[in-house]
């Protein structure tokens, strides 16, 4: 008996523990199915169950739209950004239809302010009538200003320009700067019944400056003006492929202006000065860095500090100068001044 009691004692201490055992399993699953009830019933309340139009079953992740807004139903964000869509369509091609508009006004314009591919513009400049906000550049509607009649020009074109610049004051110090066409000329446009050599032209302007302009270049008929406030020259040509200096005055004092030069060519610009008058300037007329310039035997004046100043460059001048001054010439670099 002793041993059968034992052994029965075995076989329940053994069933009891495969007992606890699976309630332990089974308690542990159902914990874990909890878990996953709780996180799915969480989800299903983020997402479910907020009636509007015509479903029942709208979700909210469906109901919100890229920014975050929530919208009342599915059906009012689709609509919302099929409407959102159509609005920058029309958008587009109202601003597409705007442009299109602009671009072929800015082409007529072109059309009648330059005259097309290669032709000849003329435009006008008025102290006195001009006004650069509404110029055109005809003689009605002139530019008040020399700068406003060059900003008007393309950098890039074929024609040929000529600024006619009316009898006035021009306290200015114009830029020309990398503009490529055929032909720019700043002329007075009393130019053909003045002589600078013998008067003031009537037509003053501070300064005059062509920068990296490969074309011919030329300034007809102007007197100088305003010494104290210019950049330090009078008409001045720097890369620029070939500019003259015809018919214009350069007779202010100049001597205590220490470097001022009245006509210049620098960086291998090819030049040519006749019908000039250049009296009482530091330099008259001055050569730098591969430039080359021509200075004709029509050109007169006096009482200059340095006639001729050459830096690395070539002047060429007539035999028969009639241009004095205390210094004749001055170089460095291998600088020369050659008689034709």
């Amino acid at each position: 008996m002793g041993k059968l009691k034992v052994i029965k004692n075995r076989i329940y201490s053994e069933w009891k523990n495969a007992f606890n055992h699976n309630v332990e399993q089974l308690e542990k699953a159902q914990k874990e199915n909890q878990t996953s009830h709780k996180a799915t019933n969480k989800r299903i309340d983020n997402l479910v169950l907020n009636s509007g139009g015509i479903s029942p079953n709208e979700v909210t992740d469906a109901r919100t739209d890229v920014p975050g807004n929530i919208h009342e139903t599915l059906k009012a964000r689709i609509d919302s950004d099929q409407n959102l869509t159509e609005e920058e369509m029309r958008a587009i091609n109202e601003k597409l239809s705007n442009q299109r508009a602009e671009i072929k006004q800015l082409n007529k314009t072109i059309a009648e302010l330059y005259g097309g591919e290669g032709g000849t513009i003329n435009l006008y400049v008025s102290d006195e009538r001009g006004n650069d906000s509404i110029a055109d550049g005809t003689e009605e509607k002139p530019f008040k200003t020399i700068q406003g009649a060059v900003n008007g020009i393309p950098l890039i074109n074929s024609s040929i320009f000529y600024i006619y610049v009316e009898p006035g004051s021009y306290l200015e110090d114009v830029e020309i700067t990398r503009i490529l066409s055929a032909r720019l000329e700043i002329i007075a446009t009393n130019n053909v019944v003045t002589n600078a050599r013998k008067e003031d032209t009537g037509c003053y302007v501070r300064s005059i400056t062509f920068t990296y302009c490969n074309m011919y270049c030329s300034v007809r008929g102007i007197t100088q003006t305003d010494v104290q406030n210019s950049p330090g020259h009078f008409i001045y040509f720097t890369g620029t492929k070939y500019g003259v200096i015809s018919n214009c005055r350069a007779a202010t004092n100049t001597k205590n202006i220490s470097g001022y030069l009245a006509f210049g060519f620098n960086t291998s610009t090819t030049g040519h000065v006749f019908d000039d008058y250049i009296a009482n300037q530091y330099y008259a007329v001055k050569a730098t860095f591969g430039a080359i310039a021509r200075v004709a035997n029509s050109c007169t004046g006096s009482g200059n500090n340095v006639l001729y100043r050459v830096e690395g460059s070539t002047i060429y001048i007539g035999q028969t100068m009639q241009l004095q001054g205390a210094t004749e010439k001055e170089w460095t670099y291998g600088g020369q001044v050659l008689g034709l």
